[in-house]
């Protein structure tokens, strides 16, 4: 098994957040803003396609952008980078599924929306403790969705407004940590994709900048 070039991870990393430090030395940050900080990143995700007749390992890239808007809660994104498959004739995840290329970007929105930054570090460690992650709602946004094969198929449009995106935290055991065993990253997610019509999408998450703990 060779290492596909094409997969090779950036070596310069997108800015995963902005923060402005006068906004949040002035009152901490609320709940949502802990949950967007703790959430953002340029991620890679595992996977393997078949290029002529020879599966080749590669990474799929998963930003997470994270912005303060002092006042209001923080503005979340997330973009699915295009792999860029070319000539494969499939690819496919740890457990040997056959997953599709995924393109776009996707708004999202803490459900609920909470503000007090007096109780949010206490909040912020009982809720990933209680829940394992957290979820956000799809406020908007069109993802293609395309078949890896050869020809090419055409990529389908998928709109994921109203539906829900949940990152977790990695445990032994799992598919996602078999998944992601063999990378050297102190920061590991399981991230969920559901569109409103219960189509899902599963992608284990590692930060090749987080250093092994």
């Amino acid at each position: 098994m060779r290492n596909w070039p094409f997969f090779a991870p950036a070596l310069v990393l997108l800015a995963s957040s902005v923060w402005t430090a006068a906004s949040i030395a002035q009152t901490g940050p609320s709940l949502d803003g802990l949950v967007a900080q703790w959430s953002a990143g340029s991620f890679r995700s595992p996977l393997m396609c078949e290029l002529d007749g020879e599966l080749v390992r590669g990474v799929r890239r998963v930003i997470i952008r994270s912005r303060a808007m002092p006042g209001n809660a923080p503005e979340t994104s997330i973009e699915f980078v295009d792999v860029q498959a070319g000539e494969a004739t499939r690819c496919l995840d740890a457990t040997g599924a056959q997953v599709p290329n995924l393109s776009g970007k996707l708004e999202l929105i803490r459900p609920g929306g909470h503000r007090h930054p007096e109780t949010a570090k206490r909040d912020f460690k009982r809720a990933l403790r209680q829940e394992k992650g957290f979820t956000y709602q799809i406020r908007s946004g069109v993802l293609a969705v395309q078949a890896v094969e050869s020809p090419p198929a055409k990529p389908q449009l998928r709109d994921f407004q109203g539906g829900t995106l949940t990152l977790s935290l990695v445990y032994p055991a799992t598919d996602a940590a078999r998944a992601l065993a063999e990378f050297r990253s102190g920061r590991k997610l399981l991230l969920t994709l559901e569109s409103r019509d219960d189509r899902e999408i599963i992608l284990p998450l590692f930060d090749p900048s987080s250093p092994p703990q």
